[in-house]
């Protein structure tokens, strides 16, 4: 499908990757229902969206909770008409021994991270069937594919997403809704490595995997999206190393301890 001109909801679409998004649904002259729990924020970002040729209207919501977002999902069905795509890019960092996060941290990484997408596709899914051909988008990361020291909570939320995309591709696969899903490195969205600041990687760690801007991430989910879904890592030297770690776990944990990146 060409996601132009189509209805399409964002979560996390107040900053960084979710605005991104918003922005480029915008200068595609898209109708973008905005979703975050900051509606303040969302209002600016809404008129850069109509600013850039498209249509943006505000959802104040929390993906955590279930009912909230059945309650904005048929809000937003209502106003975007031909519903088309839903991306689920809310999320939450968390940077910690995993052993030492309380329960309270570990509930609210999950909560968002993990609840916070299943919640959302859904409640949009049904939606979306209406108005085939249509997709699913979601925003995970590298951490998912790569251990590093600090990230076993964020980490975990992450592979689970990404476990159950890869059962909910299939789940949906001849009904018309494509699933895709983006496994980015670093981000510059105002923390990088999920929590950690930039300043405190190692050079070479920087060296490694280049930093990603929100924009590239978000141009690369849409085109996963345009081709039929499935997974992408992105940049392409995230991608490699995390294919030499599923193959060679141990010869990839050496070089991530000399690098310093296993030490983030």
């Amino acid at each position: 499908m060409r996601i132009r001109a189509v209805g399409v909801l964002v979560t996390g679409a107040s900053r960084g990757i979710g605005k991104a998004l918003a922005l480029e649904l915008g200068r595609r002259g898209c109708r973008v229902a905005l979703v975050s729990r900051n509606p303040d924020e969302l209002k600016l970002v809404a008129r850069e969206v109509r600013g850039l040729g498209g249509e943006a209207a505000v959802f104040a919501g929390d993906v955590a909770d279930a009912q909230a977002m059945d309650d904005l999902a048929q809000q937003a069905a209502s106003w975007l008409g031909r519903w088309q795509v839903v991306v689920a890019n809310a999320g939450v960092g968390f940077h910690g021994e995993g052993w030492r996060a309380s329960p309270e941290e570990v509930g609210r990484v999950v909560s968002v991270n993990y609840l916070g997408v299943v919640n959302t596709i859904r409640a949009a899914v049904p939606y979306l069937q209406q108005h085939n051909p249509s997709a699913v988008g979601v925003v995970s990361s590298l951490s998912a594919l790569i251990p590093y020291r600090g990230g076993g909570v964020y980490a975990a939320s992450k592979a689970a997403i990404n476990a159950y995309l890869s059962c909910l591709k299939l789940d949906l696969r001849g009904t018309g809704t494509a699933v895709g899903w983006v496994c980015p490195g670093p981000v510059a969205t105002g923390m990088i490595v999920d929590g950690v600041p930039h300043r405190k990687l190692p050079p070479l760690a920087r060296l490694a995997v280049p930093i990603l801007e929100p924009e590239e991430v978000a141009r690369t989910l849409l085109r996963v999206l345009e081709r039929g879904g499935g997974s992408k890592v992105i940049p392409w030297q995230a991608a490699f190393f995390a294919r030499f770690y599923q193959h060679m776990p141990r010869l990839a944990e050496w070089v991530l301890n000399v690098t310093g990146a296993g030490s983030a």
